[in-house]
């Protein structure tokens, strides 16, 4: 997969990269901030959302819409480090990114081995696949909007499948980002090797997508190697070298 990295870029400060990661971590919390929670008028409801906290405490099972959220967030943190991105293109693509998982459903990027082979993580025929049933759900989406907002949203949904512009390229890098923060925030170290070499794996394609986001990236690998680590109470180098070669390997080139 072509990327769209231009010669002589300037990659962020490691410094800044961080304090980004701080960010991006931090708003997650904003998924555990429930509405309506107590008040009058939701009872009966509050009785529930707090019985199901017992069940699943802190961040819970991501749905598609908080996901979104927060990919656009992270977009509006990142874009200003590359200026030749089109801020606000970057966060409309971000906005309706996932979309058409109402009719499509959440694909399922890790696949019946555990590894992506048989997905469109890895798998090209499954990429094309779900290519094929993005541009079927797209017709469906677009047929129920009114006519001005059908060519704008059209557009714009086409360029993130066909990864048509710098700013979608981004997007879908930065989707991955988000999804390896929560990732890192949701397991909490609690992971198996298969999760771990998976989870790196697939969350290189956000430098594959757009590679001036590999110091982000980077960052976010160490942290999870240092908190798996801490969590079997052993050391980064032995997590590290539990790892398969491909997902060893990304980890020795991406992390500073």
């Amino acid at each position: 997969m072509p990327n769209s990295k231009v010669e002589g870029s300037v990659l962020p400060p490691v410094d800044e990269a961080e304090a980004d990661i701080t960010v991006m971590r931090a708003s997650l919390g904003l998924q555990m901030i429930r509405r309506y929670l107590d008040q009058l008028h939701w009872t009966d409801e509050s009785t529930i959302a707090h019985a199901a906290d017992e069940i699943e405490p802190g961040l819970k099972l991501e749905n598609v819409a908080a996901h979104s959220w927060h990919v656009a967030d992270a977009t509006l943190l990142l874009a200003p480090h590359f200026p030749r991105l089109r801020l606000d293109r970057a966060l409309q693509l971000a906005i309706l990114h996932d979309k058409l998982e109402l009719i499509t459903g959440d694909f399922d990027p890790v696949g019946t081995d555990g590894q992506g082979g048989d997905s469109h993580a890895f798998d090209p025929a499954a990429e094309d696949s779900k290519v094929r049933a993005e541009l079927l759900a797209l017709d469906q989406y677009i047929a129920t909007l009114r006519a001005p907002a059908r060519t704008q949203q059209r557009n714009f949904m086409l360029e993130i499948i066909h990864l048509a512009s710098n700013e979608a390229k981004f997007v879908m890098g930065v989707d991955k980002l988000q999804a390896l923060t929560y990732v890192l925030e949701k397991k909490r170290g609690d992971m198996t090797d298969d999760h771990i070499n998976f989870s790196i794996r697939y969350s290189a394609k956000s430098v594959e997508y757009f590679e001036e986001l590999e110091v982000h990236f980077g960052i976010l690998v160490r942290l999870l190697i240092e908190r798996v680590a801490r969590q079997r109470s052993t050391t980064s180098n032995t997590v590290t070298k539990c790892l398969s070669a491909p997902a060893r390997a990304i980890v020795q080139r991406h992390i500073r």
